[in-house]
């Protein structure tokens, strides 16, 4: 009888192990998967940057550019999300200010301005200065929200700052001086101020709305903002040439950009976890500069690895060294 109970329980502990090696094994792969799809969404979305920027030789205006990306990814989102949206309603109809205030910043207000940045600075300049966005967060948490910083932060604030404008300035100290700063260069600094403050009001996103439903309310709202300035651009200002390669764009931005990177983005953060994804958003610029750099031959200066070194320097300080400093209100 002895004999037969140790051998249920030697069988009973093994079938534990195959579990728990299991459960392990699926955890790891949920990991690694997370890891790929977070790696994918950053790559779909720096090649909106190339996109925005060869639309830019194309005279594909700006503000029709982004109209067609979230129209077609408007398309997709119903598609593929359109029945979960519908029963999630009335939760959406209750939060429709926030959700209108955070369309007008994301869909239309960012997209709106990188674009408009893209029409007269390279794709590398844009995406460098938007490198910054780390730090913009952390310094809206202390303004509003009186969030303390260590000294060893206000450090990384001033590396990442110093960065940025070696990048605006092209690394020519005269600029200043006689403040001849290129407006692309202005656009792209106001771009990642707005992507600052979307980053930083998703903390008040209704915990209760799935985050699909979200982008899909967002992005419809964001096209029925977006027609009448598409129509008043392309009557007003400049007609869209459609051609091959337009259409070839638009599709890019609506699938990969505005769809599947978001997909991929939302369903990588789930897998891995917000902490890590955070991470993983400062692959941004690097994706998107060698990009740039590969596909539309944009030349890399010294002031571009000198900007970029220090603003990487800034958001290990500010980010992700911990330490024991005090703190400074």
């Amino acid at each position: 009888m002895r004999a037969r109970a140790k051998e249920a329980d030697s069988t009973q502990r093994m079938k534990l192990n195959r579990k728990s090696h299991g459960s392990e094994n699926n955890f790891k792969g949920r990991q690694i998967s997370g890891y790929v799809l977070l790696a994918a969404g950053i790559l779909f979305w720096a090649g909106n940057a190339v996109i925005g920027r060869a639309a830019a030789v194309a005279e594909i205006p700006p503000l029709t550019l982004n109209f067609f990306r979230w129209a077609i990814a408007l398309i997709l989102f119903l598609m593929f999300f359109g029945r979960s949206t519908y029963k999630q309603r009335r939760i959406l109809w209750k939060s429709r200010k926030f959700l209108l205030i955070y369309s007008i910043l994301t869909v239309v207000g960012f997209n709106c301005t990188f674009y408009v940045a893209l029409q007269t600075t390279t794709a590398l300049q844009a995406t460098l200065i938007q490198s910054i966005l780390p730090v913009l967060v952390l310094l809206l948490g202390l303004l509003f929200l009186k969030t303390r910083i260590t000294n060893r932060q206000w450090w990384g604030v001033l590396f990442s700052i110093s960065g940025a404008v070696v990048i605006i300035i092209r690394g020519d100290w005269e600029v200043i001086k006689l403040l001849r700063i290129q407006q692309g260069d202005i656009w792209a600094l106001v771009a990642v101020i707005l992507w600052a403050l979307q980053a930083f009001l998703m903390r008040w996103k209704p915990a209760d709305i799935h985050i699909m439903a979200f982008m899909t309310a967002l992005a419809g709202i964001g096209v029925l903002i977006m027609t009448p300035l598409y129509l008043w651009e392309f009557y007003s200002v400049r007609a869209t040439p459609f051609n091959q390669e337009t259409f070839i764009f638009f599709l890019y931005l609506g699938i990969f950009a505005g769809f599947l990177g978001t997909t991929a983005w939302n369903e990588g953060t789930y897998r891995t976890g917000g902490t890590q994804a955070g991470y993983f958003g400062n692959l941004y610029p690097i994706f998107a500069g060698g990009l740039a750099i590969l596909l539309l031959g944009e030349t890399l200066f010294w002031y571009h690895i000198v900007g970029a070194i220090l603003v990487v320097a800034g958001i290990w300080l500010a980010i992700f060294y911990k330490a024991a400093e005090p703190s400074v209100n």
